[in-house]
C-alpha cells in the first residue's frame, strides 16, 4: 500500500463522547466515513496540553520527553515546557529526515516549542510568538479562525504531514465550566471550523488519513485551591512541587503514604524515578484559584476524543482498529509512522547519544 499523507488534528479540551449531526457535523460525517474510538483515548498524565501533545509528536511517556506538566523539569528546577521542548525525537525530526514535508499550525502559540515544531518545514505562529493583530481568544491563545487563516501561509497543500491544534473549545471549559451553555457552543463552533479545515483537504482526499483527537477532558472545579507547594515546605519535605489544575507533580524522594497524608490529596501514582503525579477528590484545585470553572491534569480527565477518517485505504482498516480500542496517547506517533512509511523511532536513549556525540563533535 502507497504510504499516506496525514494531518493531525487537535481539538484541545474537545470532550469525548459520540459526534452527532445537530452538534458536531464535520465530525460526525468525518466519523460516518470513518470511524471513532467508543472507548476513547487515554492521556498521559498530568492529564493537560502540554504533555499529551509532546507524547502525540514523540511517541513516548512524559517520563521520557521530560514534559510532565507545563513545565519540564530541568536542574535548575522548573522551567516552562515551551522553552525546553521535547527530549525525545518528533515526527517533525522523522519527517526531515526522511526528506518529507511537515507543517504544524497551533492557536496555543507555545505549543510551537513543546511539540519541537522549528524542525518542521514550516510553523505557525513563526517562533511560538502571535503577532500583533492576530485574533485572540480569551486567554490570550490564538482564535481558531486565526488558525485557519495560518494554514494558507504555510503552504499545507504540499504538506506529507500536516498538525493543527485548535484552541478555543479549552478555553471556553475553562472559563465557563465543562458542560456549560457557552461551552457547548464553543464546541460548535470549532467543530465548524475544523470543517471548514476539510474543505480545504479535499483535493488531496484520495492520499490523506485525518486523525482528530482531543488531548484530555475537563472537569467542574469549586473554588478555592491548596498550595502544595508550601504545605510541603512547611512539613521540611525536600522536594519541588508542580500544580497543573486538579493534579500536582511531586519531584524528589518521598514515600507515597507521606504524600497522601497532604492537604487534598487522595490519590498518587508514580510516573518514573522520584517523579509522583498527586491529586484529590472531584473538584479539588492545586496551586492558586484562578477563578476559573473547569480544570485538568487529574486522571478523570483523561478520556480523550478519537475520529479518523480520509480517502486513502488505511484511514478504513484504522477505523476498524480504533471500534475495540482505547488508544493510548504514546501510540500515535507509531501509527503515524507507519501510515506515511517512515522508519522506526530511534529510542530516547540512542538520539541522546548521537546528540552528544554530534556537540563533543562540533566542539
Amino acid at each position: 500500500m502507497r504510504p499516506a499523507a496525514v494531518a493531525l488534528v487537535i481539538l484541545d479540551a474537545f470532550p469525548h463522547g459520540p459526534p452527532t449531526r445537530e452538534l458536531t457535523p464535520a465530525l460526525y460525517s468525518l466519523a460516518q466515513s470513518g470511524g471513532w474510538a467508543p472507548a476513547g483515548g487515554r492521556a498521559v498524565l498530568s492529564a493537560s496540553t502540554y504533555p499529551n501533545h509532546a507524547t502525540f509528536l514523540t511517541g513516548v511517556d512524559p517520563i521520557e520527553h521530560g514534559i510532565l506538566t507545563s513545565h519540564a523539569l530541568v536542574e535548575d528546577g522548573f522551567r516552562p515546557a515551551q522553552e525546553v521542548g521535547p527530549g525525545a525525537p518528533t515526527l517533525f525530526e522523522a519527517c526531515r529526515e526522511a526528506d518529507r514535508r511537515a507543517v504544524g499550525v497551533f492557536g496555543d502559540q507555545n505549543l510551537v516549542g513543546v511539540c519541537g515544531a522549528r524542525a518542521a518545514d514550516a510553523h505557525w505562529p513563526p517562533d511560538g510568538v502571535l503577532a500583533e493583530g492576530v485574533a485572540r481568544g480569551a486567554l490570550g491563545f490564538a482564535a481558531d479562525a486565526a488558525v485557519l487563516g495560518a494554514l494558507d501561509e504555510v503552504e499545507v497543500d504540499t504538506a506529507d504531514l500536516l498538525v493543527v491544534q485548535l484552541d478555543e473549545v479549552d478555553t471556553a471549559r475553562h472559563l465557563h465550566g465543562p458542560d456549560a451553555p457557552e461551552a457547548l457552543d464553543q464546541c460548535r463552533a470549532t467543530d465548524a471550523a475544523f470543517g471548514e479545515l476539510l474543505t480545504r483537504l479535499e483535493a488531496r482526499w484520495p492520499e490523506i488519513v485525518v486523525i482528530a483527537l482531543s488531548d484530555h477532558d475537563h472537569e467542574a472545579v469549586a473554588s478555592g485551591a491548596i498550595d502544595l507547594a508550601a504545605e510541603t515546605r512547611a512539613r521540611g519535605l525536600e522536594v519541588l512541587v508542580d500544580h497543573d489544575g486538579t493534579a500536582a507533580l511531586v519531584a524528589g524522594r518521598v514515600e507515597e503514604r507521606v504524600l497522601l497524608e497532604l492537604p487534598g490529596v487522595v490519590q498518587a501514582a508514580r510516573l518514573g524515578d522520584e517523579r509522583t503525579l498527586v491529586w484529590g477528590e472531584p473538584g479539588q484545585q492545586f496551586g492558586i484559584d484562578w477563578g476559573l470553572k473547569g480544570q485538568h491534569g487529574s486522571p478523570r480527565t483523561a478520556r480523550q476524543l478519537v475520529v479518523v477518517g480520509g480517502g486513502h485505504p488505511s484511514a478504513a482498516v484504522l477505523a476498524r482498529q480504533l471500534e475495540a480500542l482505547a488508544p493510548a496517547a504514546a501510540g500515535w506517533a507509531g501509527r503515524i509512522r507507519d501510515l506515511m512509511g517512515l522508519p522506526p523511532a530511534r529510542s530516547v536513549t540512542q538520539d541522546r547519544k548521537e546528540r552528544a556525540s554530534a556537540d563533543a563533535r562540533a566542539r
